[in-house]
């Protein structure tokens, strides 16, 4: 009899579809689980300390955004999650934190959670060579100025800010600014977050410079589409941003210092520019103050009243506006410029105009 056979398919009633689809929800979201976990906790290698302002009242969210866009965590969403679940997500401490090393999601979120730490503010100026900026640093009580030398020339650093052979170590690459630095913070952190912050800058500028007047070859990465420079072209820049910068602090007349320079290359003239030989003589140890002129005469590297072109490489580090007028330099005739009584300059077009500043500026005779 037909009522009295068994079909064998039980599972095919409604109830048992109904466990079978819970189980298999169940399978699921313990294997999402699991693969989120996972990569939460897979460690991330944070080669550069990232510092991290957290604002009060700021939500885990927008933190846990930035973190992201950042590097230091790999996704915001599960990171979020995760807070949540150790119901810790109301516990971020606003303020200053830093991450760095091999971190994952948990050891990102203990330091998140913690006191922020104290850091010491510390300005390294504009046109400081980086002897000057570890003599600074030592005297802050941060590292030692023998420290900071070794981390600048630590010849696998040399080569990563893609410093000319010819160069002293990283001179050039450490951009001065006002930095928040950490209790503990070795030389090579130091080094590196300068650099970091010389890229960023040096980008930006780059994005934003007049390809139509530049007088900067550039070109156009086949890759990212971003316009970039050659190694050669980028030491060269860096080198005639720091002879700028130490020739004229003042940001609007730098581009008319950098026009200058700019002429006298074009036209194979020596630059004959005064802070060269003091570099040269600072290298040297035998800087006393003043510039001889057996100093002008001399065969040296850094003399560029003897040597045609640029110098051997940077010599100082140059700030943004200095970087900038070496790439954008103003559009001029002049060739020469000499420095007035109020710390402007006066500049001139030929020997004959020159000559005459010098006497009424330099010499006193009007």
């Amino acid at each position: 009899m037909l009522g009295a056979v068994s079909t064998g398919f039980g599972l095919l009633h409604p109830q048992g579809v109904t466990a079978r689809l819970l189980l298999l929800t169940l399978v699921l979201a313990v294997l999402f689980a699991a693969t989120v976990t996972s990569r939460l906790l897979r460690p991330v290698s944070i080669l550069e300390t990232v510092e991290l302002k957290i604002e009060p009242g700021e939500s885990l969210s927008k933190v846990a955004q930035r973190l992201a866009e950042s590097g230091v965590i790999r996704d915001a969403k599960p990171f979020v999650l995760y807070a949540r679940a150790l119901r810790r997500d109301r516990d971020i401490r606003h303020g200053k934190h830093f991450f760095g090393g091999v971190l994952d999601a948990r050891a990102v979120l203990d330091e998140l959670v913690s006191p922020p730490q104290p850091t010491m503010r510390v300005t390294i100026h504009e046109g400081l060579t980086f002897a000057e900026a570890g003599d600074l640093l030592e005297a802050a009580g941060v590292v030692t100025a023998e420290e900071y030398r070794e981390a600048a020339c630590d010849p696998d650093f040399v080569r990563l800010v893609g410093a000319a052979n010819t160069a002293n170590c990283s001179e050039g690459f450490l951009f001065p600014d006002t930095y928040n630095l950490r209790p503990g913070m070795t030389a090579e952190e130091i080094v590196r977050h300068q650099y970091t912050r010389f890229e960023k800058v040096l980008g930006a500028i780059l994005a934003e410079r007049d390809t139509t007047s530049a007088r900067v070859a550039a070109y156009t990465d086949g890759e990212t589409g971003v316009e970039t420079l050659s190694e050669k072209v980028r030491q060269d820049l860096i080198t005639l941003a720091s002879i700028v910068q130490r020739e004229a602090f003042d940001p609007a007349e730098q581009p008319l210092i950098a026009s200058v320079f700019h002429n006298r290359l074009e036209r194979t003239m020596m630059l004959q520019a005064d802070p060269t030989i003091i570099y040269g003589l600072k290298l040297r140890g035998v800087w006393d103050g003043n510039i001889k002129r057996s100093h002008l005469r001399e065969e040296a590297p850094y003399n560029t009243y003897t040597n045609y072109g640029l110098t051997p490489g940077p010599i100082c580090n140059p700030g943004e506006h200095a970087l900038r007028a070496a790439l954008n330099p103003s559009n001029t005739e002049f060739l020469y410029f000499v420095a007035e009584s109020d710390g402007g300059h006066r500049f001139s077009r030929t020997l004959a105009e020159h000559n005459r500043a010098v006497r009424a500026f330099q010499l006193g005779k009007h």
